[in-house]
């Protein structure tokens, strides 16, 4: 189930659908560079719109998203973040990969949630779908925080998407003290999730093709 703060964080980014950046599609595999000393701290204690829309912290490294990858294949999906520094300092760790594709007449998301705490720093995974819940197991995400290679994996089965002959992607990532109600977070991006700017809505990479 989501937690309060990426719900939060969803329902700005999907308040208006949109076919977002879509471009020409690339055959299995989209590796790209994100920009560096991009992370945003975001002040939660006085409430969401007092927080928006963030203080950039270009000293700060951990946490700090410089290379991302995706790749789509016959059997399975598989990310890869990197980053500059990552390491276990902060209360709450969270990975949001973010995915659409088309079918059944329209677009469709879910988003791969990687949950690390101070309590179990390897993390949980889970895969939400909208409109779908998946009782049988089938759809169980295999990942890492590699904390000495500044490395997170993740992958899930083709199927659970029902193998569509393309996908989009997005990530967020983020520190913050509590899930459920917290008073900061620090978050990095390869496009914006949060913003306080009208109409502005969550955009995606180009359309990845099944290799």
């Amino acid at each position: 189930m989501r937690t309060r703060l990426l719900r939060l964080a969803v329902s700005v980014a999907l308040a208006v659908l949109t076919f977002g950046v879509v471009g020409p599609a690339s055959a299995g595999e989209l590796s790209h560079a994100d920009p560096a000393k991009d992370v945003r701290y975001y002040d939660f204690s006085q409430g969401f719109e007092t927080a928006m829309p963030g203080t950039e912290l270009p000293r700060r490294r951990n946490g700090d998203l410089r290379r991302f990858s995706v790749s789509y294949g016959a059997q399975r999906i598989r990310v890869v973040l990197k980053f500059r520094e990552l390491r276990r300092t902060q209360p709450v760790f969270v990975v949001s990969a973010r995915f659409r594709w088309a079918g059944g007449g329209q677009l469709n998301y879910a988003e791969a949630v990687i949950t690390a705490t101070k309590g179990n720093r390897a993390g949980t995974a889970e895969l939400s779908a909208e409109g779908s819940e998946d009782s049988s197991g089938r759809c169980q995400v295999r990942h890492r925080i590699n904390y000495r290679a500044n490395r997170v994996r993740l992958s899930f089965p083709a199927r659970c998407f029902s193998t569509p002959p393309w996908i989009q992607f997005n990530a967020w990532v983020l520190a913050t003290d509590d899930l459920e109600d917290p008073t900061y977070v620090l978050g990095d991006d390869v496009f914006p999730v949060m913003s306080d700017e009208p109409g502005e809505v969550e955009r995606y990479t180009r359309r990845i093709r099944r290799s």
